[in-house]
């Protein structure tokens, strides 16, 4: 009465994907260590504006993407819902000039 189920085909795992983020530790003045996780910049060497195109023609939802956005007054740690004229709308409802970023830095994959 026990019928043998047939075998599920199984594809050969060949390359290793390897997604997960580096982490590395940096010791603070104090001793002690923080961690920090290295960003996945497009560029380092982008402007501001590259980058921001680089961000809008990526195939994922604008979005869906974190950055985080420093400018001289403040860093926001965010995710971007558009640009109007000459500045970035963030999710939070913030609106920051483009002239005033001087840099983004992506922490999700594009």
């Amino acid at each position: 009465m026990k019928k043998e189920l047939p075998n599920i085909y199984k594809n050969e795992f060949v390359n290793q994907v390897n997604r997960n983020r580096k982490v590395y530790h940096i010791p603070n003045t104090e001793g002690t260590s923080r961690k920090d996780v290295v960003s996945r910049s497009v560029n380092p060497d982008l402007t501001v504006e590259e980058k921001l195109k680089k961000l809008f023609q990526s195939r994922r939802y604008i979005f869906n993407i974190g950055v985080e956005i420093v400018t001289n007054k403040k860093t926001y740690d965010t995710k971007i819902a558009g640009k109007v004229k000459n500045s970035i709308v963030t999710i939070d409802g913030e609106v920051i000039p483009i002239i005033e970023i001087e840099d983004i830095i992506i922490k999700d994959r594009l």
